[in-house]
Order: structure tokens, then C-alpha cells, then sequence
């Protein structure tokens, strides 16, 4: 049978169903005591443990937290039952604790990191976040343990996390930049001691045909304060023209009785550079090289080497990357 067809018949039975006037007062005496019996039971006291958050503030100069901390306590109250309905339908708001206003005590004469701060004397900012017909019977734990370490302060290097997407025939001008390339982190000892670098926030950056001037977040450190949240990141791009150079391969390390002669003796180097340095690369500034010695473990072929190359440009590629070679001892 079909959902449709069932829906269907359930509403036939009900339409040929006939309250009786028995029937309905039965009905309505029913809801009606069950109405005084929830009100009633609203009314009454009832002892449970609620869980109601907290957060410290104003720990001892030069000391933090150091790892996990507690955040929540349970607290056995005493309440009615509207009371308790309010805490199931709403969150407990924070209590914040201000430990100015509290003695907090070492563990033990010889451990200086360990202190504790006795439960009770919260009580009052945990009621303050409960409403007035709600008694606090307990909390726990009954005292609360705060491992407290050095606070310290040292640079650290910014490591840019971005990728770069150019438009056709668009490319760095120069290197990326960001402003400051290092900051302070501040934090416990036994934190920042693991921290000796940071992070941008991972930027995608696509269709770059113009230079870019963006800020970056860096990316949070659980337990570390950063002197500045934003770092500056400079791309420099313009557009390029490829250029190519046929240059003579020289040979390095013969020795004076022996000629090497290579085939082709020749070879091609092509490369991309920004317009604002097309005038500024000259073939002086390539040079391609073989090594004698390198006959030695290949009696064909030898390897091509490009030595030397202008900072300027990018996308450096060459060819052949080996030659053939005649190997003739003077007489």
C-alpha cells in the first residue's frame, strides 16, 4: 500500500468517528489535569548539576596558561522547575572571573609553574550568571589547577603561504615582498620555544596582470599573541617578451695537449624577461660550458652546462643539454 493510499484511509476512519459527549469531556478533564500537573511539577524544588562556562582573566604579571585549560564546571543547584526549563532552553551565559580578586596558592613550596584557586570562592560569579531561585548546593572540582609558565617575547621570520596564477604572457617583475618580514610573538615559554617561524593564511591569487598591494592575516598559533595580525604583501608583476641567444659552448679543464671538438659546438638558450629589462640583458651575460672531465665517465656524449645567466630573467630553458665530442691528443 502506497503512503498516498494509507494517509487516505487513516482520514476516512476519522471522518466517520463520532465524539460522544462522554468522550469529550473525558478528553477534556484529561488535559486539563494534565495541564496543573506540569504547572505543579514546575513548582517544586529539584536538586541537579548543570554545567556553566567560565573564563579567567588577569592571571599574575609575566604568567599565562600553559596547554589545556578547564573552561566549563559542574555545579549541583538546587532550583524549581522553571528554573531548570530555562537552562535547557538557552545557554548559561560566561562566568568571568577576575583573578585580581581571588587568592590563588603554589601547589607545593618546590613546583612554582602549579597554583590552584579554590571553587568556593567563585561561587559568587557563578551565581551571578543563574537566575535568583536557583541555590548552589557544590561545584566541581572543588578547586581548579592552573599551570602557569613564563611569559616571553621573541622575533620570529613571516613565510608567505600564496600561490600566483598569471594572465598569458605576464610574470614576476621582481621578488614578492611583505612588510614586516618578521614579527614579536609573545607567549609561555614552553610554546614559543616550538615556534621559530610563521605563517600567512594560504592567499590564491589569480589572473595577475597588474601588481598587487594586499594584506594578509597570518595564521593563529593556539597560546601565541603576534605583534601584528596583518602582514603587507607586495607582488610586483608585468608583462614579458621571450628572447633567445645561439652561443658558442666553451670546454673547461683541458689539459693543454688535448683538443676536444663538439657537435653541434653551439647551443640555444630561451628565456623570458619583464619589458621594463628587455633592454637590460645582453648574450654577454650567458655562457655555456662543457667539462673535460666529464669525457671521462661518458665516452659519446658530454653534458652542456649553462653557467652563467642574468638574475632578470625566468623560464630558463636550453638545448641540446648534451653534444657529441671528438677527442684528439697534440702532438
Amino acid at each position: 500500500m502506497s503512503f498516498k493510499n494509507t494517509w487516505k484511509n487513516i482520514g476516512l476512519k476519522l471522518k466517520g468517528f463520532k465524539f460522544d459527549p462522554n468522550t469529550f469531556t473525558f478528553l477534556f478533564f484529561l488535559v486539563v489535569s494534565t495541564i496543573f500537573w506540569f504547572v505543579n511539577a514546575l513548582n517544586k524544588e529539584y536538586v541537579a548539576t548543570i554545567k556553566v562556562p567560565v573564563e579567567f582573566i588577569n592571571f599574575p604579571e609575566n604568567k599565562l596558561v600553559a596547554g589545556d585549560f578547564i573552561n566549563r564546571l559542574e555545579v549541583k543547584v538546587e532550583a524549581n522547575g522553571y528554573s531548570f526549563l530555562k537552562y535547557n532552553s538557552s545557554p548559561i551565559k560566561t562566568a568571568v572571573i577576575n583573578l585580581k580578586l581571588h587568592s590563588i596558592y603554589t601547589v607545593s613550596e618546590n613546583d612554582n609553574k602549579r597554583f590552584y584557586l579554590l571553587s568556593s570562592t567563585i561561587q559568587n560569579e557563578i551565581a551571578a550568571q543563574l537566575d535568583g531561585a536557583t541555590t548552589i548546593k557544590s561545584i566541581k572540582p572543588d578547586s581548579i589547577i592552573f599551570v602557569l609558565d613564563e611569559v616571553i617575547k621573541k622575533k620570529v621570520p613571516v613565510i608567505k603561504n600564496i600561490s600566483l596564477n598569471f594572465r598569458q604572457q605576464y610574470m614576476l617583475k621582481d621578488s614578492v615582498k611583505i612588510i614586516p618580514d618578521s614579527i614579536y610573538i609573545r607567549g609561555v615559554k614552553s610554546v614559543l620555544d616550538t615556534v621559530n617561524k610563521v605563517y600567512t593564511e594560504h592567499k590564491i591569487f589569480n589572473d595577475l596582470h597588474d601588481s598587487l598591494s594586499v594584506d594578509l592575516p597570518l595564521k593563529s598559533i593556539k597560546g601565541v599573541a603576534f605583534s601584528s595580525k596583518l602582514i603587507k604583501c607586495i607582488i610586483p608583476v608585468e608583462e614579458f617578451a621571450e628572447i633567445s641567444y645561439t652561443l658558442p659552448i666553451q670546454v673547461e679543464n683541458l689539459p693543454p695537449n688535448y683538443t676536444l671538438k663538439l657537435f653541434p659546438a653551439e647551443a640555444k638558450v630561451v628565456c623570458n624577461v619583464v619589458f621594463s629589462q628587455y633592454r637590460q640583458v645582453f648574450p654577454q651575460q650567458f655562457k655555456f660550458t662543457v667539462d673535460f672531465n666529464d669525457t671521462k665517465d661518458n665516452p659519446e656524449q658530454v653534458k652542456v652546462v649553462l653557467s652563467k645567466y642574468p638574475q632578470n630573467v625566468s623560464s630558463v630553458r636550453y638545448y641540446p643539454i648534451a653534444v657529441d665530442y671528438l677527442l684528439e691528443e697534440n702532438d
